[in-house]
């Protein structure tokens, strides 16, 4: 039981979590962050004043999940009312622990949320919750709480509506981590003021985390590793000239600072400081070259910082005495190296991995929930070190559950660090960090009172941990041939981008028979690591999404065509959607792929396509939901580049539409029978070349506004620059009247392409050139009404659908489709005058529609991938796709419009008819709340028995009404369902078989259960819902029907 007794009532009351899974979940990734936060908090708080018997734990989504998702909350509770002090002193934990948004306390009368996005207060301010709920309220019935406290209802939490209500509090730039790095990048700016260079800065910074690590590090009984008195008994031993209360005294006394650091040094070993030469002299020399260069000026400025004193540039406070060391994440140190590094760099194909990234990966080919330990891990562009430091944690994890949850020593972790892991980075600099976080990672697993008399770090750099270029061949442990099949599992994110290949690595590429396209080298990263790999043993990266499945240039399917065929590919999760709140400067999208060093096997491999949900959750974790899910066969993913835009965006349904649409005629292949030229517009660039056939001719730069399907080529000015670097002599043809001018870039006004169509210029007589940005086709007057349907087809809303779901570019990267994607989109048949009946947007989406005789069922497909999906990818938290189910205009209505459930109901049981007959009785019933507290999920049911009446009926219901029957849902699907899954709120979208009793009958029900989204309820949905229902029903009847076969043949045995 909690101490306070309040978790059991928000379990009772409000569907959270048992509070034994808050303290101990089952779940290996639940139970990690729940021991961290009580080896970080809860040793700490217990030795406050009031804190006594508190109980730390986590609030997971899904806390019998073995994945490592951030929980929703800290969980502290507490016996007793607290003071002010013990709760400042917690919250401050809190905030520095940086792995959960939220911290929840609970006292015997109320149960309060804070925001660990927040900086703490100073003393004069005030700390304000988020939410509180007294003991009275949750005691009260759920009739009397509906109004209020649903706030805080299990729903709520889970779905993130909660952050989202008070998304002015949980603002991810606050969190801690996230300050501590605004603090070290302006006192790093202040110190290169003063003439210190980076490598020494970075190092010096370090060295600080460090120290103040131990001595914010506390043992089991709550003693700092590092103390005032520590300090003391190194004066009383003459390795330090004065006695020190804390590091900024330290730091104002050169001499000293560099002594304590020696002294450290030797105790440590490892790579943390100068004097790593071969010989006692080159030691030597490197110490004293560091101790001339550091001066007291640049060691007064690091004392201020440390003290909380000095003033940041930034404008914000010096929040260093703030943190608690002990508490914030190992991994952050990897972060602010990268963060220093991309800032001073110019290749933006280097890129810091998110801490939630790596966990996500790791999670796949690395889980917690295993006693294997002894396994060889290489990084293969290992930056500073994060997806080594979190497989360094999962192998001590593993190792104590081998070993009974025994105390792993020192000598244990140095092995570990010495035979399973290793590292090989480019850049010195990165090395040097990644050992760094190494050691402190080696140190948070072992209990403060050894580290003086047992820790000695093991020489990683140049070890385990190579500066090198990875395609180089004469350095061991990682040559392709001598090195070959040595280990167990590859990880990293491998560094790319357009002519990004080293020399070594264009030798590598062609002495092992692998190109790839634009010269880019994270693709190789692959084939090299497969053949340092154990047969059967796995790779898990990050690769260029571009490179890996949209580009279907010769090159870049060549290399998938032989890496799919030579590997088996187990699953690729497309980052595209969500590459801006992954990386903040990355233009290009990503993807993860692991694949098994084996030959395919024929199982398909799993496709999986997240979005972002736009709450606070993008922050910490990737939110995966059912319809981002699809199978891809090995043969198919080779063979068809279009399966990889087409189910980013759709469904099953949209690839053979579009692979249907795909055979039929486009102004591509009409150019290839030699019956239309085309060419980009002409690229100023450099201004090389002289064309003198581009005077005289105008220009098209923009459409005028009032364009439409016809351009005025008399308002265009006329252009008198031959100058050009691509004047496009060799299609000059396509700048010949008449001509489509076809616009590259989706436009954000109209949210659509455009084309229209020139005339010869009277005044000029000639055609007309344009810009880069167009795409100009002629075709001779004979085949003009060729131009006038190809016309029709880009302006239409079906050329937005076709290229979303055919281009890669323009699915993943910009809204700018290349010239040979514009040219691949289907045209209808033309006959002359087409235009002449056109006079509105709306007349050319219905000309389309009935040109390529669309059924309603695949128009249902092009409107919702126009109308919702697109515009939810483009826009932000006000797109159509993301706003309420419910109605606006009645919402104080009794009985309200359901119009959005009502369609998507219709087109769900159209399907149903369609497969098993118009006969078939099929109705639907929405539940519709009818007060004012609404709860973040819809719930639907479809019944598989008529009972006459409406085919939709809306059925009213309270909030509580609801709620218990979604609890009642939520325990049949856990009984159906595996319990790791998590129950209905944590999926989001849910679907579940019953039967209920209507009318004195027996009627099989299926409920719908998902987010309150218009995006989850669109009519092309319920086609996808309904297929994958109507295909469960067959294959019941098809096990059904093979059970009466056997038990038939057994009775006639």
């Amino acid at each position: 039981m909690s101490q306070s007794g309040l978790l059991e009532l928000a379990h009772e009351k409000l569907y959270w979590t048992h509070p034994s899974q808050i303290w101990q979940p089952t779940g290996a990734g639940a139970s990690i962050y729940a021991r961290l936060a009580e080896e970080k908090l809860g040793r700490t708080i217990r030795t406050l004043p009031d804190g006594a018997g508190v109980q730390v734990g986590v609030l997971a989504a899904n806390p019998h999940g073995d994945d490592t998702k951030a929980p929703i909350a800290i969980v502290c509770d507490f016996p007793r009312p607290i003071s002010e002090s013990t709760l400042r002193e917690t919250y401050k934990l809190a905030w520095s622990f940086s792995r959960s948004p939220s911290l929840i306390t609970t006292e015997p009368d109320r149960l309060r949320v804070w925001t660990c996005y927040e900086e703490p207060p100073t003393e004069s301010e005030p700390l304000t919750s988020v939410d509180e709920i007294s003991r009275r309220e949750l005691e009260s019935s759920l009739s009397q709480q509906a109004a209020d406290t649903l706030r805080l209802h299990w729903a709520e939490l889970v779905s993130g509506q909660f952050f989202q209500d008070h998304q002015k509090r949980f603002q991810r730039s606050k969190s801690a981590d996230q300050m501590l790095l605004n603090n070290l990048k302006s006192v790093r700016q202040q110190l290169k003021k003063l003439r210190l260079d980076y490598n020494t800065i970075h190092d010096l910074l370090a060295r600080l985390i460090f120290i103040q690590f131990l001595f914010d590090r506390k043992d089991s009984q709550g003693h700092p590793a590092l103390t005032p008195e520590f300090l003391d008994h190194l004066h009383e031993i003459g390795e330090l000239s004065a006695r020190y209360r804390g590091l900024p005294e330290l730091l104002s006394n050169h001499r000293d600072t560099y002594r304590f650091f020696r002294w450290l040094n030797d105790r440590f070993n490892g790579d943390l400081f100068p004097g790593k030469g071969a010989t006692e002299a080159e030691r030597e020399a490197e110490w004293r070259t560091e101790e001339q260069k550091v001066t007291q000026r640049h060691l007064d400025l690091l004392a201020e910082f440390v003290s909380g004193e000095l003033e940041m540039e930034t404008g914000q406070r010096c929040l260093w005495k703030q943190y608690s060391f002990d508490a914030i994440p190992l991994e952050f140190i990897s972060s602010i190296y990268e963060e220093f590094v991309r800032e001073n760099t110019t290749d933006k194909g280097v890129h810091y991995t998110p801490g939630h990234i790596v966990d996500f990966i790791l999670d796949g080919v690395l889980p917690w929930d295993s006693e294997v330990w002894d396994i060889k891990i290489l990084d293969p562009a290992c930056g500073s070190g994060i997806f080594l430091v979190k497989a360094f944690q999962r192998l001590i994890h593993r190792w104590k559950k081998a070993n009974g949850g025994a105390e792993i020593t020192s000598n244990i972790l140095k092995s570990l660090l010495e035979r399973n892991l290793f590292g090989i980075d480019i850049n010195p600099q990165a090395v040097r960090v990644a050992s760094f976080s190494l050691y402190l990672t080696m140190c948070d697993e072992i209990d403060p009172r050894h580290y003086w008399q047992e820790v000695r770090f093991p020489r990683l750099r140049d070890r385990q941990l190579i500066c090198a270029d990875f395609f180089r061949e004469d350095r061991e442990e990682f040559r392709t041939q001598l090195d070959a099949d040595q280990y167990d599992l590859v990880v990293g994110n491998a560094p790319w981008g357009k002519n990004s290949m080293t020399p070594l690595a264009k030798s590598w590429a062609k002495d092992n028979q692998w190109e790839t396209s634009y010269g880019d080298i994270g693709l190789l990263f692959l084939p090299k690591a497969a053949a340092l790999t154990k047969p059967g043993g796995q790779i898990a990266m990050m690769q260029p999404a571009l490179a890996l499945i949209f580009n279907q240039v010769g090159t870049a399917k060549k290399f998938r065509e032989k890496l799919f065929s030579q590997f088996k590919i187990e699953e690729i999760v497309n980052l595209s959607a969500l590459r801006f709140g992954l990386f903040k400067d990355a233009i290009s999208p990503t993807c993860i792929i692991t694949m098994s060093v084996m030959s395919p096997d024929g199982e398909p491999l799993i496709y999986i396509c997240p979005k972002p949900v736009l709450t606070n959750q993008d922050d910490y974790h990737l939110v995966i939901e059912p319809q981002d899910i699809n199978i891809i066969y090995p043969q198919e993913a080779i063979e068809n580049p279009l399966v990889w835009t087409a189910l980013m965006w759709g469904g099953r349904r949209d690839l053979a539409l579009v692979r249907r649409l795909s055979k039929l005629n486009s102004l591509g292949e009409m150019e290839k029978n030699e019956m239309v030229v085309s060419t980009q517009g002409i690229i100023r660039g450099n201004r090389k070349e002289r064309d003198e056939t581009l005077i005289g001719k105008r220009i098209l730069i923009q459409f005028p506004d009032e364009t439409f399907l016809f351009l005025k080529t008399e308002q265009l000015d006329i252009n008198n620059d031959p100058y050009a670097e691509r004047p496009r002599k060799s299609k000059s043809m396509a700048f010949e009247s008449p001509q489509l001018m076809i616009k590259q870039s989706w436009q954000t006004k109209t949210k659509r392409f455009r084309a229209a169509i020139a005339r010869l210029d009277q005044q000029t007589q000639k055609g007309i050139i344009c810009t880069e940005s167009y795409v100009s086709v002629h075709v001779d007057e004979t085949n003009l009404s060729v131009l006038e349907a190809a016309c029709v087809s880009y302006n239409s809303k079906f050329a937005v659908y076709y290229l979303l779901l055919s281009s890669g570019r323009f699915a993943s990267y910009i809204p700018e489709v290349k010239p040979k994607d514009l040219l691949r989109v289907p045209i209808p048949k033309s006959r002359a005058g087409l235009l002449n009946n056109i006079e509105t947007i709306e007349d050319v989406d219905l000309y389309i529609r009935e040109a390529f005789s669309f059924k309603d069922s695949e128009w249902i497909l092009i409107e919702d991938i126009f109308n919702y999906t697109l515009p939810d990818f483009k826009g932000d938290n006000y797109s159509p796709g993301r706003q309420t189910t419910r109605s606006s205009s009645n919402q104080d209505t009794q009985n309200k419009s359901e119009s959005v459930l009502t369609e998507y109901c219709e087109y769900f049981m159209r399907v149903l008819k369609a497969g098993f007959g118009q006969d078939k009785n099929v109705y639907a019933t929405i539940f519709q709340e009818h007060n004012t507290a609404y709860l973040p999920i819809r719930l639907v049911a479809i019944h598989l028995k008529g009972a006459g009446g409406e085919v939709v009926q809306i059925e009213p219901i309270d909030s509580p009404t609801l709620l218990e029957q979604l609890k009642r849902l939520d325990k049949l699907f856990l009984d159906k369902a595996n319990q790791d899954d998590g129950g209905i709120f944590y999926q989001r979208v849910a679907r579940i078989y019953d039967s209920v009793q209507l009318n004195g009958q027996t009627v099989p029900t299926i409920y719908l259960i998902k987010p309150d989204k218009i995006r989850y309820w669109t009519r092309s949905m319920a086609l996808r819902d309904a297929d994958e229902v109507a295909a469960d029903i067959m294959m019941w009847r098809s096990e059904l029907d093979k059970t009466s076969e056997v038990m038939e043949e057994s009775s006639r045995g």
